[in-house]
């Protein structure tokens, strides 16, 4: 496939429309995702809740995590301080629905803890990446989707796509590929927020399951 990343974008966005990452759990239209608005999140309380979602997002589906940010709220524990306060039980049955609980419930306090010494100042990637449990997709998640830093992030559906589309050669490199598609898109929050998430929604449709890419439209000449 001879195209640009750029053309591939105006491919995703014209298959699936724009998808309006990252959802937050007050918002009751749309479930919470904001197509067309970029200005969340738009207070200290919805960066935490993205910062949550990213990390219980680790190993299981974003309807899973759901679950997880609806008890979260129900419980009064969405947030830094109440999470930290709370028991161990509670916040463990609050997370159940991610999976790995026992984990995610360790790097959940470890991230609270941070979260509060930052003072509402943006972490660095550095000092992100440097806490247990926190690696550079998730790290890049939270940069992009609750601190609007214009860094791209990759994931295993971004990487089984654009392998079968031939535009990855050879083994898997995060830095690698996150450098081609920035080189190749400049610096812009919005667009990378919307990339990534129509990413997502592609890989849903024909890449969840072997022979992935059976059927992609993104094959199709233009």
């Amino acid at each position: 496939m001879h195209c640009s990343a750029k053309e591939v974008y105006q491919k995703l966005l014209k298959l699936h429309g724009p998808q309006g990452w990252w959802p937050l759990f007050h918002l009751e239209k749309d479930g919470g995702y904001h197509i067309g608005d970029y200005s969340y999140p738009r207070n200290e309380s919805e960066k935490f809740e993205v910062c949550v979602g990213a990390i219980l997002t680790q190993n299981t589906t974003f309807k899973n995590v759901e679950k997880c940010l609806a008890l979260l709220h129900q419980n009064g524990i969405c947030d830094p301080s109440s999470l930290l306060k709370a028991s161990s039980q509670l916040v463990i049955e609050s997370i159940r629905p991610s999976g790995y609980f026992n984990q995610k419930f360790k790097k959940l306090l470890i991230f609270s803890e941070f979260f509060i010494s930052l003072k509402q100042e943006t972490p660095s990637r550095e000092q992100l990446c440097g806490l247990w449990g926190i690696g550079p997709e998730t790290a890049d998640s939270i940069l992009l989707y609750a601190y609007e830093v214009p860094i791209f992030v990759v994931d295993a559906y971004t990487q089984r796509i654009f392998s079968h589309l031939g535009f990855v050669q050879g083994s898997f490199n995060y830095s690698r590929l996150q450098s081609y598609f920035m080189d190749q898109l400049g610096s812009d929050v919005e667009l990378f927020q919307e990339y990534h998430a129509l990413i997502v929604a592609h890989a849903k449709s024909f890449y969840a399951r072997k022979p992935y890419g059976a059927s992609c439209p993104l094959l199709n000449k233009y």
